[in-house]
């Protein structure tokens, strides 16, 4: 179930499929999760600022029904910018994540909620 979005100003041409394979993979991992629960959602190409530059920038949100807390999060602030780093050259100061602990009843899947 959990959900990686990212929304950036880097171009859709430049987003390599390999951030979503490897993002699947170290995700999975570090949340605890089988790889096909994860989801990897990129939206490229958005006008965006962060201090007033146009360089690579990412807001980012990660959800997941469990195993979000704050020295996890620490965790996940590290591999996320490392992979943002790594597939987008995107500086991780300016990698922004919320991160988002959901209660399993308030996520709908295969006709039922998880909880």
């Amino acid at each position: 179930m959990p959900l990686f979005m990212v929304n950036t100003n880097v171009a859709k041409g430049k987003v390599p499929a390999a951030l979503f394979s490897e993002a699947t993979r170290d995700l999975a991992r570090a949340l605890e999760r089988p790889e096909s629960y994860i989801t990897v959602h990129v939206v490229p190409d958005q006008m965006m600022t962060c201090g007033g530059k146009t360089d690579p920038v990412a807001q980012c949100k990660l959800y997941s029904a469990g195993q979000i807390g704050p020295e996890k999060n620490k965790e996940y602030s590290k591999l996320i910018c490392g992979l943002l780093n790594k597939h987008l050259g995107i500086s991780p100061e300016r990698c922004f994540i919320i991160f988002t602990d959901l209660q399993g009843s308030n996520v709908g899947n295969n006709n039922t909620t998880l909880g």
